[in-house]
């Protein structure tokens, strides 16, 4: 397909671990042809939008097939038991086609299928990422919890490339439904009222006051509402890091995410462009949510850490793991 404005490129989606009985069929039968997704690239435009990086595609294959959705602690536990060196997450070996609720992202002992996974994912570019995790983790036949995406940008030309092509992917997988773009810039209000709307139309219902008892005393503050950042499961992101100039906004909104949602799982993969880039970021990230503390009283915080790891990858040099 030829155009001025546009290129396309095809990409697999990569196949969840299967359970013991469906991997013993599995070597017995004709392997299935691969699932398979377009994405519009555009020539000319913001630096996500004309090409799917490659720290996109590792990100994706970290988070289905290598246990990367699951919390950070269990994450780092399973790789001292597997004799990884500390600080280092290796990704050289394939991933096991077998599932092993001791190494996969997709254990129904971590996350009943009943509550999806929430996700915002930040600087999305083409939309890769979001489009390939919805196609990956929305199989309906309960080896993975649904996922619900929240695909963001601040770029008006990138923000409608990413809008055609969730529009553009097969009707019967429902990425209109599954997948929401929207604009966000990287601050401390994480986007405003108008986000955290947004946030609660596409991931709950509406949020009403908690049904306390009436009390008679004035003094007494009333009933807060539910903060519908609270709703959010993971935040995601490939190579947005780009040093002085993303330093201080990645930072900023990172920290505030956590500051409204403890529980919130933050998994950043990114290319270290400059010396010491990333840990200046953990750095941010951990001094800002400290202050933050002092405003807000989250108890789950009173001990945050980020973690970097090195990557280790074939292809990819200088890459780091943030998560925390």
């Amino acid at each position: 397909m030829q155009s001025k404005k546009f290129q396309w490129s095809t990409f697999e989606v990569p196949r969840l671990p299967l359970e013991e009985e469906d991997f013993a069929n599995e070597e017995k039968e004709e392997p299935s042809p691969p699932e398979t997704f377009t994405i519009r690239h555009m020539k000319q435009g913001a630096t996500g939008a004309v090409k799917t990086w490659p720290a996109a595609e590792v990100l994706l294959d970290y988070l289905v097939r290598r246990g990367g959705l699951r919390n950070v602690c269990d994450k780092l536990s399973a790789d001292d038991d597997s004799g990884n060196v500390e600080g280092i997450l290796d990704l050289t070996c394939p991933p096991s086609e077998k599932f092993e609720a001791s190494n996969c992202s997709i254990s129904q002992q971590s996350l009943p299928s009943s509550k999806p996974y929430n996700i915002v994912e930040l600087g999305g570019g083409t939309g890769y990422l979001s489009v390939g995790l919805s196609l990956a983790l929305n199989t309906n036949d309960g080896r993975a919890p649904n996922v619900r995406i929240m695909c963001t940008d601040n770029d008006r030309t990138t923000i409608k490339n990413m809008r055609h092509n969730i529009a553009r992917q097969p009707k019967d997988r429902n990425l209109n439904k599954t997948v929401r773009i929207e604009s966000l810039g990287w601050g401390t209000d994480v986007g405003g009222d108008k986000f955290a709307k947004l946030v609660e139309l596409q991931f709950g219902k509406k949020m009403k006051n908690a049904q306390l008892p009436t009390s008679t005393n004035n003094n007494e503050e009333e009933p807060k509402e539910e903060d519908p950042i609270r709703l959010l499961s993971h935040i995601v992101a490939s190579d947005v890091h780009y040093g002085a100039t993303t330093l201080r906004p990645l930072s900023s909104i990172i920290s505030a995410f956590k500051l409204r949602n403890p529980d919130i799982a933050v998994i950043l993969l990114l290319k270290e462009r400059s010396p010491n880039a990333v840990a200046q970021l953990k750095h941010e990230i951990e001094a800002k949510v400290r202050c933050g503390l002092e405003f807000e009283q989250q108890y789950e915080l009173l001990e945050f850490s980020v973690s970097v790891r090195d990557i280790c990858h074939r292809d990819l040099p200088n890459m780091k793991i943030v998560e925390c």
